[in-house]
């Protein structure tokens, strides 16, 4: 299954749209877990996996530079953040949009980035011969 991550980051994309649209009801569990701003930190959570997820899928679709991976998985997750908040506020239903969350997923995603340079870094590192 050579597009593991390919169809992981459309799963998990999937996942966010249900979870970002269906009724604020279906998460009342989660109204009983004390821990300051938890509603951003799963912002972050969920754009830092979707970042993650689309730059080692789109490497599946032939986009080989790992920079470029980690730029376009960055631009396709702020962007569908900012695509869910409008969809969230949009709707008729009890989901609002917030700025603070679409600058959660914002920065979940560029978290996912750095992480994603630094383990390509250290991995192209330990290829290079020692001088």
């Amino acid at each position: 299954m050579r597009n593991k991550y390919f169809w992981a980051a459309i799963f998990w994309t999937v996942l966010i749209t249900v979870a970002c649209l269906m009724s604020a009801d279906n998460f009342s569990d989660l109204e009983k877990v004390e821990m300051p701003a938890k509603d951003k930190l799963l912002h972050g959570l969920f754009y830092f996996v979707f970042t993650i997820l689309w730059s080692f899928g789109l490497k599946t679709v032939k986009v080989s530079d790992p920079a470029s991976q980690r730029r376009i998985a960055f631009s396709i997750a702020v962007s569908y953040g900012i695509l869910m908040e409008i969809f969230q506020w949009s709707m008729d239903n009890d989901r609002s949009a917030e700025v603070y969350d679409a600058l959660a997923n914002s920065i979940g995603a560029a978290i996912a980035v750095l992480v994603l340079w630094y383990y390509q870094k250290k991995k192209i590192n330990r290829r290079s011969p020692a001088y």
